[in-house]
């Protein structure tokens, strides 16, 4: 099927998908939209969009959950984000723990969690930092997302490869038991997270369930990007009303914007950037008693010269991460998506729209240059490393690439130069 220009029944079921799901990263992408709107037809055996549209009109069955489950982007994998992982190892879970260190209770919520990498990724670390105790806590941690076939696969905790791309054999092999090419989680890790269907959508609506409150934590990173930007604001509005007291809600890279300040309170823990609902009051640490100090006799000094102030070395400072633009991170992460699930042609028109939104975005080029080249593509695949090759070397080298899970200019440099030149 081709798409339908100017077709107001497509109009009309483009706006509802819109409306129902909150995903404005439709709004000009007919193509890829339709795309998924004509699968669902053929499955239904709709010759029509006109029959397509009357049966959504019905709420027929199962079919918006199937559909939702269609446009929704699926692109995650374990421990993402690598900085914001160590300040959840270091910093951010070990505060929570010792906060409620008498009642041994914590309430995580992972929103858009997708197939449930980052809320196993969260189970882990708990694991990992409880050790056996782990059992003597009560640890609400809940998954939650609109695509009911990817909640399917997190509560299988059966991953491939991709999803697993960050990690050594060494902690494959401590986190999964491995079968051919498969990968599912230990026992251990597996059952501490559940999930549960939910649309975010209803957060603006005021129509989330009353459990969904009192969180300790809330992640939701890599979610808002898809909506429009007032809806983005008054989601986070409601997430951060969500959180206890001294909670804390993680976002995306790519997401933070200046005018969420209005709705939540932005804090740096652990060195990255975090919301709290606003005017909380972080929980203070347990002051340790000093020990009595023994009281010496008077002891007679001789004047003190003036020396003049040491100087003090300023404190280092971060290698800076470049930004990308939203639009372009979205795009960026279907083609990713697309990739994992042997849909080349998809992955392809995801890098090539995230690189007309942002030509100087070093991962899309680098990957495109990779995906190209496994097609046997040579000439397209070397135009596309020597792209990322050019936007790295124009950056400092210790600049970290924005979606490069900590990759810097230099290492991406390096990796291009090496793979061009072994072509």
């Amino acid at each position: 099927m081709t798409l339908p220009q100017n077709d107001p029944v497509f109009a009309q079921v483009k706006a509802m998908v819109i409306e129902r799901t909150g995903h404005h990263y439709y709004i000009d992408k007919d193509g890829q939209l339709f795309e998924r709107i004509a699968q669902r037809m053929a499955d239904r055996g709709d010759a029509t969009l006109a029959a397509y549209r009357d049966r959504l009109l019905r709420a027929d069955g199962d079919e918006w959950p199937r559909l939702e489950s269609a446009v929704t982007i699926n692109e995650t994998f374990f421990f993402r984000f690598a900085e914001q992982f160590d300040a959840l190892r270091t910093h951010i879970l070990p505060a929570l723990i010792e906060a409620h260190r008498m009642d041994k209770r914590l309430r995580i919520w992972s929103v858009g969690c997708s197939t449930g990498a980052e809320a196993h990724s969260i189970a882990v670390l708990l694991t990992d930092l409880l050790g056996d105790a782990i059992a003597d806590w009560r640890v609400a941690l809940t998954g939650t997302d609109i695509d009911e076939a990817a909640l399917e696969v997190a509560r299988q905790a059966d991953y491939g490869a991709w999803s697993l791309r960050t990690l050594g054999e060494a902690e494959r092999a401590r986190l999964f038991d491995r079968t051919g090419d498969r990968y599912r989680l230990k026992d251990r890790y597996r059952g501490i997270a559940r999930f549960e269907r939910h649309n975010l959508m209803a957060m603006i609506a005021d129509a989330a369930p009353l459990h969904f409150a009192g969180y300790d934590l809330i992640l939701c990173r890599n979610v808002l990007i898809y909506f429009a930007h007032d809806d983005a604001t008054r989601i986070v509005g409601a997430l951060a009303d969500r959180l206890a007291g001294d909670g804390l809600l993680l976002l995306g890279h790519a997401e933070p914007n200046p005018t969420f300040d209005a709705v939540a309170d932005p804090v740096q823990v652990g060195g990255i950037l975090a919301y709290r609902p606003h005017g909380s009051v972080p929980r203070p640490s347990a002051p340790v008693p000093e020990a009595p100090r023994p009281v010496a006799p008077p002891v007679r000094r001789e004047p003190r010269i003036a020396l003049p102030p040491r100087a003090v070395p300023p404190p280092p400072v971060p290698p800076p991460i470049v930004a990308r633009a939203p639009d372009a991170v979205a795009c960026y992460l279907t083609a990713l998506g697309a990739m994992a699930a042997g849909e080349r042609e998809r992955a392809e028109r995801g890098f090539r729209d995230a690189l007309y939104l942002d030509r100087s975005f070093a991962m899309a080029h680098y990957l495109l240059g990779r995906h190209l080249l496994a097609q046997g593509r040579t000439d397209d695949g070397r135009r596309s490393l020597t792209n990322a090759l050019r936007v790295a070397a124009a950056l400092p080298p210790d600049a970290e690439l924005a979606e490069g899970e900590g990759m810097t200019a230099g290492a991406m440099a390096a990796a291009a130069r090496h793979a061009i030149t072994t072509l």
